[in-house]
């Protein structure tokens, strides 16, 4: 909620914002105890320097700044080192239970928002974050995804240093991403910042796909630089060129879109361009938005977005803020309470409420939707040839299995397995269309053999007896599977 400018009056955000990075530090004797039980020496033998005052403190443990005794990485002996406080996996399962109790009795009032399923990912998402080898193999992955963009820089892991309830990184510099003042003052656009912030999340989320699940002002910080000298007067000075890169730290909430959830999306959104309602539909039931609602509950849903935001023109579409879309979609899950939201997409709403929240202090009129578009279509693109590869499987599996199927079919009708209520006519037609299925399955499997083990062969042995068989199987089995389909 502290990074929620966009819901929240200023003084209640500017509160709550201390507990970002602010909360009152632990005992340091406390935390040099855990560092010496999670790495086995205390830290003025472990690095050259060590600093006792917190770099930062949050909720579950606090940052301090040291100086390795060598050069990590070749360049860099600066590192911030994050230390769990101790005993709070204790204190996180006591409040967990509290919190549990309540959204049990919330559910008896509020029965339209599924509590359940919200509890089960916010402690999972608890629970996750508390390991600290997970954030520290999150890291090396992003920091891996985002090399290619040089305007925003990631952390790397000191591995050395580094356990489930340590972790140390290369120390890296820059302003909070909500101090304005500072920014400006450093000669940034903070417009250029916010639309920086939203670039990087749409490549995350639409080409990644693994993407930073909490974007708050303790979490993204900018760093200027390119200083250049200017020599105009007598007294040399440097002058601020205005540009930047984008930090991000704290990457225990990572969130991975998964094949089944990237291919919903991509049917998602390729519905949405051929306006195709019962394939967004199918979509939605699949990625589980949908558990007891009818068929034309969720296409009358679908059809209500596509009739407000498809064909929308783009000065209108200029106009419409994530709050727009969030009061709609409020409204709807009370109309129709069998719409539920996916684990994921808890996290991704939550990512997405925090960065309206941040580009609404940043820059107010940015249109995060409109920024995203390009990026829509990129992923519609690929979406495109993964639904025709998706296809092509399909149709090799039905292909490979027929023959099986088929024969467990013969085989539970001699069984006495099949019982059929037919008139003569429709008996002679369905017999018929057996007839044809078989038969063409006999041959598309003789062509396809045929094919494969002329491929396989030497090209020296193509006119040795079992070549020009193959070559013979090969002509007939082709011939007779066209004419098939030709003759009535």
């Amino acid at each position: 909620m502290s990074a929620r400018i966009d819901l929240l009056p200023k003084a209640y955000t500017q509160t709550l914002s201390r507990l970002q990075d602010e909360v009152p530090p632990a005992d340091f004797a406390a935390i040099r105890a855990q560092l010496i039980e999670e790495l086995g020496a205390p830290p003025e033998t472990l690095f050259h320097s060590f600093n006792e005052v917190p770099l930062a403190s949050a909720s579950f443990g606090q940052v301090h700044e040291a100086v390795l005794k060598e050069p990590f990485d070749g360049h860099t002996t600066d590192v911030a080192i994050k230390i769990q406080y101790p005993n709070i996996q204790s204190i996180v399962e006591t409040d967990l239970k509290a919190i549990h109790w309540v959204t049990r009795i919330l559910q008896k009032i509020l029965t339209h928002i599924h509590f359940d399923i919200l509890f089960r990912e916010f402690s999972r998402m608890v629970h996750r974050e508390l390991n600290y080898i997970t954030e520290a193999k999150n890291t090396q992955r992003f920091r891996e995804k985002c090399l290619e963009d040089s305007r925003i820089v990631v952390p790397n892991v000191v591995w050395q240093y580094t356990t489930q309830r340590v972790l140390t990184q290369t120390r890296l510099y820059g302003i909070k991403i909500n101090r304005l003042d500072l920014i400006t003052q450093a000669g940034i656009s903070p417009q250029a910042v916010a639309r920086l912030l939203v670039e990087s999340y749409m490549k995350q989320i639409m080409i990644y796909r693994f993407f930073h699940g909490d974007p708050h002002p303790g979490n993204l910080f900018v760093q200027p630089w390119g200083e250049d000298v200017d020599t105009t007067h007598s007294n040399t000075s440097r002058r601020k060129t205005g540009k930047f890169k984008l930090v991000f730290v704290d990457f225990g909430l990572m969130q991975e879109i998964d094949q089944k959830t990237d291919r919903g999306i991509q049917n998602i959104i390729l519905g949405i361009i051929h306006r195709d309602i019962p394939k967004i539909a199918r979509s939605l039931i699949e990625l589980g938005f949908i558990t007891r609602a009818k068929g034309y509950d969720i296409e009358s849903v679908v059809q209500f977005f596509m009739d407000r935001y498809r064909d929308i023109s783009p000065r209108a579409f200029h106009k419409i803020t994530l709050s727009d879309i969030g009061e709609d979609l409020k409204t709807l899950f009370t109309l129709y309470p069998a719409l539920q939201v996916p684990n994921l997409f808890i996290l991704a709403g939550r990512a997405v409420g925090m960065l309206n929240g941040l580009c609404s202090q940043l820059d107010p009129d940015i249109n995060i939707i409109e920024l995203a578009q390009p990026y829509a279509k990129q992923f519609s693109t690929t979406g495109r040839a993964t639904e025709w590869l998706s296809k092509g499987k399909e149709i090799l599996r039905a292909f490979l299995s027929l023959p099986e199927s088929l024969q467990s079919f013969i085989d539970l009708a001699h069984q006495g397995g099949v019982e059929t209520h037919m008139r003569s006519e429709s008996l002679e037609r369905a017999l018929v269309n057996l007839y044809k299925l078989a038969y063409r399955t006999v041959l598309g499997l003789t062509f396809a053999g045929a094919f494969f083990y002329i491929r396989m062969i030497p090209t020296t042995s193509l006119a040795q007896i079992d070549g020009i068989f193959a070559a013979t199987a090969l002509l007939l089995s082709g011939m007779a599977l066209l004419t098939s389909f030709i003759r009535p």
